[in-house]
């Protein structure tokens, strides 16, 4: 398995949609595979709709994450504009209408899902993110918590992070390489991501396999993007030996989500 692995939605070949457990009504849409594979642990799909569109997920394994990468879709009466997550347990099922041409990102564990489960559906549109403009330093690095892995029915992680742009000829001093206690993926929303000399944009997902070391640097226009991972996440651990509760940081900045 690769310990890191950079995609683009651009490059993401098309597949069948119920690879990702999904189906579409009303004039179809397009599902790619971004991350994935046999010797993945994680999986990231994307569904393109048109506006009318219907999508319907089914996961009959794994919880699953669902961000609203570009929309509005609607669930039923709620609105999910751009930035909303929804959680869907294991054996639940969520059906989004595309209210205009729509992206929406998929994430979950190729592998079977062992928390109890009552196949509920859990809604965060937009606005009810927790969010924080800077978590602390006067870094102005801010962050979001979408997901806190807390409900014993649907232990899944994501948040956001904001990083204002960084000049293109900033030097990476080594002080940010970290490596995770869990299997993680990375998706550029918006801005720009360095990783050495390469600059990527929206749509970059990373793989990252637990226990890498790794750093990156925001580009010259700001970095956006989300985190997941399919389990309640451990430590951090720097690489010049500093241990971060990861959990607990996010913990003393922001509130849990409260769904719909």
């Amino acid at each position: 398995m690769a310990r890191v692995s950079v995609a683009t939605v651009a490059q993401a070949p098309t597949v069948a949609p119920a690879e990702a457990h999904a189906h579409f009504r009303s004039g179809g849409g397009i599902t790619r595979r971004v991350v994935g594979g046999d010797r993945v642990p994680l999986r990231l799909h994307l569904h393109e709709l048109a506006a009318g569109d219907t999508l319907t997920l089914a996961p009959p394994h794994h919880a699953i994450v669902v961000n609203v990468w570009t929309g509005p879709v609607t669930a039923g009466p709620t609105i999910l504009p751009a930035g909303s997550t929804a959680l869907v347990e294991r054996g639940g099922s969520l059906s989004l209408v595309a209210q205009e041409p729509a992206r929406v990102l998929v994430f979950t564990s190729a592998s079977p899902g062992n928390a109890c489960s009552e196949g509920r559906v859990h809604l965060l549109p937009a606005d009810r993110v927790p969010r924080c403009a800077d978590l602390g330093g006067s870094s102005g690095v801010g962050g979001g918590m979408h997901a806190d892995a807390s409900m014993p029915t649907c232990p899944v992680w994501l948040h956001e992070n904001t990083l204002p742009g960084l000049p293109p000829d900033t030097l990476d001093s080594g002080a940010g390489v970290h490596c995770h206690s869990e299997d993680e993926i990375i998706f550029v929303i918006d801005g720009e991501i360095r990783l050495g000399n390469r600059i990527s944009g929206p749509g970059t997902a990373l793989f990252i396999a637990a226990g890498t070391m790794y750093a990156f640097l925001p580009g010259p226009a700001g970095l956006h993007f989300i985190n997941f991972r399919a389990a309640r996440p451990g430590d951090i651990r720097f690489a010049r030996g500093q241990v971060v509760d990861e959990v607990a940081y996010w913990a003393d900045r922001l509130p849990r989500p409260q769904y719909l």
